[in-house]
């Protein structure tokens, strides 16, 4: 009897722990989900009850409920669910700065020659005729394939992730270099390459299969970007629940655009004139700038709580108070729903 009411009570001390811990943002809220696969359990602990009902073993029952909730627990943190298979890969994605391509040959036109007048040969005149041409066929002559090597200048990088943590920072001499880990097959990183403007312009997508359902703690799936910092890029971040932490302080990025759901974002804003939209749900939102780029924020919120420092409210935006002698301007436009959102200066290197 009293193993059983030790039992119970750590039931509910469990349950409220977890409860605790999902407030806290330590557990998901999805962690239920991998709770209630496991409710066979309660049949089992009901067959006991009954089975051994008034004798010693009847604690057994709660046990079986107890280990059921922390199985439930392990597997929700973890990321092991039935939707799909553990399978802790990682696998880098990146691209040379510099490609080489085969050259062109110069098609060189020949002027078409008169055709030539036929002509009577005087009787008695012997006739020499022409000597064949002993060069070998222009087509059994080996071609020499003539290659160039096109340096890329601006890159557009778009990453498209369902849930986990992205991570931008850190130079390459590549043009770019995409570390990914992840807990499920489905979360395997591919990549879609492709070039513009005379082989200078480069055109990526990473991305990973379409994903349904919960795959369990989103910490699984850590994506880090490295970048170069000579060309000048264009970055497409697109996920719906992720951790974001962005330092392009030494990067040349004209234009950043985020858009995910519930996310906590952290970023430091590029030393050059840029141009940055943040669309997302209920998220956290700090940004970091540079002392030498003036800034206008533009921010459309349903509710938010702002810390603006350094900034002056002319009519619906925020201009920096270094706007006008500013070496570099940036423009930020933020859309979201309820957020606390921190824009600060700061000495970055």
């Amino acid at each position: 009897m009293k193993a059983n009411k030790l039992i119970n009570g750590l039931i509910l001390v469990l349950i409220g722990i977890i409860l605790l811990a999902n407030t806290l943002g330590v557990l998901e809220w999805s962690v239920w989900l991998d709770i209630v696969r496991f409710w066979p359990l309660l049949l089992v602990s009901w067959g006991i009850s009954l089975i051994f009902r008034g004798k010693r073993l009847s604690f057994l029952a709660p046990l079986i409920i107890f280990l059921g909730i922390i199985l439930g627990v392990i597997a929700g943190y973890t990321g092991i669910s039935p939707e799909g298979r553990m399978v802790r890969g990682e696998k880098i994605l990146a691209r040379e700065i510099v490609r080489e391509i085969e050259k062109t040959p110069e098609i060189e036109v020949v002027p078409e020659t008169e055709t030539k007048r036929e002509t009577k040969v005087p009787p008695g005149v012997e006739v020499i005729p022409e000597i064949e041409s002993t060069e070998p066929p222009e087509e059994m002559i080996p071609k020499v394939i003539e290659k160039e090597y096109v340096e890329i200048e601006k890159a557009s990088i778009t990453l498209k992730l369902k849930e986990g943590t992205l991570a931008i920072g850190g130079t390459t001499p590549l043009l770019y270099e995409c570390t990914s880990s992840y807990g499920y097959k489905e979360f395997e990183p591919f990549e879609q390459y492709s070039t513009a403007e005379n082989n200078k312009k480069a055109n990526i997508l990473i991305y990973h299969s379409p994903v349904k359902g919960n795959f369990g703690n989103p910490q699984n799936n850590r994506w880090k970007l490295k970048l170069n910092n000579q060309p000048i890029y264009d970055l497409n971040l697109e996920t719906e629940v992720a951790n974001i932490d962005c330092n392009l302080s030494e990067f040349k990025v004209e234009k950043l655009y985020i858009k995910s759901g519930a996310s906590n974002i952290k970023l430091k804003v590029p030393k050059c004139n840029s141009q940055i939209i943040v669309e997302t749900g209920a998220s956290n939102l700090d940004l970091l700038i540079p002392q030498n780029v003036g800034t206008i924020v533009h921010i459309n919120s349903g509710m938010a709580i702002k810390n603006l420092e350094n900034f002056i409210q002319r009519d619906e935006a925020y201009i920096s108070t270094n706007y006008e002698e500013a070496e570099f301007k940036t423009e930020i436009k933020i859309d979201c729903g309820i957020s606390f959102i921190d824009i600060n200066y700061a000495d970055l290197p």
